[in-house]
């Protein structure tokens, strides 16, 4: 319930803050419509702009998968051999990672906008932005357990991949509030929304073994291997508000730098999933959502969350709220504009 509050908070800080940008700015506009006629204007009224740049992301509930299977891992290896340790059940245990599971933090959108202008202060426009994140990794761990007796269980685990991805198409309608200033620079402030068609996707591709080694052995005495993939899709809202500068290069060719905050959420979530065992196979279809889960065992307790699209027969009671896809982030563009 407090986070579905704090996202309407989100959105509605979001909307506040946009509509006071363009209630301070429309006396500008205004203004400037009253005192730059002597201005010379390009007959021109239509603009073509294309961008790209770079965003902060924090998909929150996308990478509370990284956030479980760390958990998961920690609590099952690292707390577990602890245990063994600290009660005398092995002298000893090692770990090796070469890698580590990565979250979405950053993403390059790029896109495409056309301008009409209304006037030499005001533009409406029709765009798309394109954004897309992913992180693929290959890691590889080994727990090393010395057990008595000069003896040692060894666990190699290896994710080849590991991937975690979310992207989305983005077409707006905008209006845009210019001002010319000194030395053929123009000063723009901008508000655009539209819908967001989003999708993620996770995936964790593994192989396990079991190795017990002595002095005059080595034996694998178990390997199993699997894969999970989850996949997502659904839409939403975007609302995108910001300012920019634009400098001409030629009589129609221009460059501009744009920064603003993009409020990006999809919700209702839903799609397909699969998990290969060995030679067993399920696949399955469903709305994702978060659930709660719990485990205990002799060396712990231990209460987590993770988002997923599979609900069996009696899982859903565990559902605790909906998978809420956020790509909002502020956002830096730099682009080059066309006008005809």
């Amino acid at each position: 319930m407090n986070i579905k509050k704090n996202s309407h908070d989100h959105f509605t800080r979001v909307l506040g803050l946009s509509l006071l940008l363009f209630l301070a700015m429309s006396p500008l506009a205004v203004w400037a419509d009253k005192t730059n006629d002597d201005q010379i204007v390009p007959p021109q009224k239509f603009q073509f702009e294309l961008f790209g740049g770079y965003t902060t992301l924090n998909p929150s509930d996308l990478n509370l998968f990284v956030s479980y299977d760390n958990t998961i891992q920690t609590f099952s290896y690292d707390a577990y051999f602890d245990y063994l340790r600290t009660n005398s059940q092995i002298q000893s245990w090692t770990k090796n990672q070469d890698s580590e599971r990565q979250k979405i933090k950053r993403a390059f959108p790029f896109g495409a906008r056309l301008k009409f202008h209304l006037n030499q202060t005001i533009a409406l426009s029709i765009g798309l932005r394109y954004l897309t994140s992913s992180h693929d990794s290959n890691i590889e761990l080994q727990y090393t357990r010395n057990e008595f007796f000069n003896e040692q269980y060894r666990e190699e685990l290896v994710y080849s991949p590991y991937s975690l991805s979310a992207k989305a198409y983005i077409p707006t309608l905008g209006i845009h509030i210019m001002k010319k200033l000194k030395n053929a620079l123009t000063l723009e402030g901008f508000l655009a929304g539209g819908l967001m068609f989003a999708r993620c996707k996770y995936l964790s591709d593994w192989t396990y073994e079991w190795w017990i080694q002595g002095a005059n052995y080595n034996w694998l005495t178990f390997q199993n291997s699997g894969t999970l993939e989850e996949k997502g899709h659904g839409i939403g809202i975007a609302l995108d508000v910001g300012g920019r500068l634009a400098y001409p290069l030629f009589k129609s060719l221009g460059i501009f730098l744009e920064a603003g905050y993009a409020y990006q959420v999809a919700k209702n979530i839903s799609g397909g999933g699969s998990e290969v065992r060995d030679d067993s196979t399920e696949i399955w279809d469903g709305r994702w959502g978060i659930k709660r889960e719990k485990m205990t065992t002799p060396w712990g307790e231990l209460e987590f969350e993770l988002p997923t699209n599979y609900w069996p027969e009696g899982t859903d009671e565990r559902r605790i709220r909906d998978f809420e896809l956020d790509l909002s982030g502020f956002q830096l563009r730099l682009g080059l504009s066309y006008r005809f």
